[in-house]
């Protein structure tokens, strides 16, 4: 189905946040249906390996240091599945927007989107390598200028959040340029902060006001369920010493840290719609392509005449 939405478009700050909006009311259904069809699988190696977790919980003070070694091992093996999945769904939701500006559609399904997710997997690897380099550089200044910020006052915290979503939105534009062939993985970065800087205080502040309103209605996502699910274990089985040693407490346990999983992973890949629609923005900003092609079609369109 084709959507009426201009992908490449110069915008300002409140047309940045007004169309993702737009954007996400168009989409909304077919994303949900697409990416809950590839999260099925590693949701439900989520959801054992959490419940594998709760048999090694005891809450007694018997617990014996074999036990709590094997708990600590269990719980660094779900952080670093948490974060395996996180990046790979973020990945596909990459995938996904192009897919949608270059088919200015959703005609497409999450086959297409992990077909397109595994072509480029080998410039994901690369990319990450990249970063991780940049981010070891870039470390250092970038914590020595968190904490001058958080000492001003009323507006520290904001300005500390507003520059961690320029980080964010300079390394996804990165990757995008580097990604659709307009710089090589190792200056894409560099260059890209070029690109970004003309326009910084736009982009910063909408991703930040979109990541905002987000994290606001993930708390009370989050929130609301984990009341639900904790009144209704605390009255069937009391939160007791033996509460991981019964079926129920552990399935409790497991379902709500599931669902928690999948909202986290939601929400980032939500942010990635936010962070395209600045990259189309940038792109714009900086090569044109959307003038060109319309000069392009209006010199066809007078030839014609």
């Amino acid at each position: 189905m084709e959507i009426d939405f201009e992908f490449r478009k110069e915008r300002k700050l409140s047309e940045i946040v007004q169309d993702f909006i737009n954007l996400l009311r168009l989409v909304l259904q077919h994303f949900f249906q697409t990416i809950l069809k590839l999260a099925i699988v590693p949701l439900c190696l989520m959801l054992i390996l959490i419940y594998y977790g709760t048999t090694k919980i005891n809450l007694t003070a018997s617990q014996s240091w074999a036990e709590s070694m094997d708990l600590i091992f269990i719980a660094i093996a779900a952080l670093f599945a948490l974060l395996s999945v996180s990046m790979v769904f973020f990945g596909l939701a990459i995938e996904y927007f192009i897919l949608l500006k270059n088919k200015r559609g959703t005609d497409f399904d999450s086959h297409d989107v992990w077909q397109a997710f595994v072509a480029n997997l080998g410039k994901y690897f690369k990319f990450l390598l990249v970063s991780i380099v940049a981010s070891i550089i870039l470390f250092i200044p970038m914590m020595f200028a968190m904490v001058i910020l958080m000492f001003i006052p009323l507006i520290g915290s904001f300005a500390v959040g507003i520059l961690g979503a320029f980080v964010g939105v300079w390394f996804f534009c990165a990757f995008l340029f580097y990604r659709e062939g307009y710089m090589p993985a190792s200056n894409a970065i560099q260059q890209s902060f070029s690109i970004l800087k003309k326009k910084i205080i736009d982009y910063s502040v909408s991703s930040y006001v979109v990541s905002l309103v987000f994290q606001t209605l993930l708390v009370m996502l989050t929130l609301i369920p984990s009341l639900i699910i904790g009144i209704i274990a605390y009255n069937t089985i009391g939160f007791e010493n033996t509460f991981f040693d019964s079926m129920a407490g552990r399935t409790f346990t497991s379902i709500g840290a599931t669902l928690l999983v999948l909202l986290y992973i939601v929400y980032y890949m939500f942010t990635v719609l936010v962070s395209g629609i600045i990259y189309e923005t940038a792109k714009e900003v900086t090569y044109g392509e959307d003038i060109y092609e319309k000069i392009q079609n209006l010199g066809r369109e007078e030839d014609e005449q």
